[in-house]
């Protein structure tokens, strides 16, 4: 192992997250939002500390825990570790002290919002996150899905599933953190008679933890371990059909 292997044993991995804090109405626990954010926080903390990047599709509940831990591991005189993919149907409303703050501690990127309209629009919104799905699973190498938001009966596309989808299309490893709730419960779901179709390296009884652990620290150590073992075999099948 070089210098570089032993200093960041996750250099070259790019982690996205996929997710959100899902709606209060679905929560199964008083503590799940606590639970989910913890393990975003302490999760892209350790990848951005140990050399990994961080990549996420500008959610409102994650991104503040994202770019807090970017301030935390900032890296002096390198290029930001973390990515903030947003649409522009969201961007134009954003103010300059946020726009500042994203421009600093990220490499932020816009799309092009998908037809006139705001994002109370379902047509606007679901084909504007669309394109910026198709692009955000492009800047990572792996994803890992916890939470995510359902919106049952409103129109609105799930992302986590969606976002899924396109990584798995592109051979990218996927995790699915299925204990927390929300719309990565009900993926969990459909892969636990098939977990190893995710590609992520893991045992059959290692992804059964994941989508179904509650215990914070166990999904992250699990996930962390793992790459630091495996990361760059998952990080370089990214692509591979």
């Amino acid at each position: 192992m070089n210098t570089l292997e032993e200093a960041a044993p996750l250099h070259g991995i790019s982690l996205g997250f996929s997710g959100a804090v899902p709606e209060r109405k679905y929560w199964t626990t008083a503590t799940q939002d606590r639970d989910i954010l913890e393990f975003v926080s302490v999760l892209s903390g350790l990848v951005l500390k140990y050399g990994g990047k961080i990549v996420h599709g500008a959610h409102p509940t994650f991104t503040p825990v994202v770019l807090r831990q970017a301030e935390l591991q900032g890296r002096a005189g390198g290029a930001p570790g973390v990515t903030i993919v947003m649409s522009e149907l969201w961007a134009k409303h954003q103010s300059a002290f946020e726009r500042e703050r994203f421009q600093r501690e990220s490499r932020f990127l816009l799309v092009p919002q998908v037809g006139a309209g705001e994002a109370t629009d379902p047509e606007v919104r679901n084909a504007s996150l669309t394109a910026l799905r198709h692009v955000l699973v492009t800047e990572m190498n792996m994803l890992v899905a916890v939470g995510g938001m359902r919106h049952l009966g409103s129109g609105f596309a799930p992302g986590v599933a969606e976002e899924i989808d396109l990584a798995r299309r592109r051979g990218l490893a996927c995790f699915i953190v299925g204990g927390f709730g929300g719309e990565a419960a009900s993926a969990a779901e459909k892969f636990k008679l098939d977990p190893r179709s995710l590609r992520n390296g893991l045992t059959d009884e290692q992804n059964a933890a994941l989508l179904e652990s509650t215990d914070v620290s166990a999904c992250v150590g699990l996930i962390f371990d793992h790459l630091v073992r495996s990361g760059a075999r998952l990080a370089a099948q990214a692509g591979a059909k």
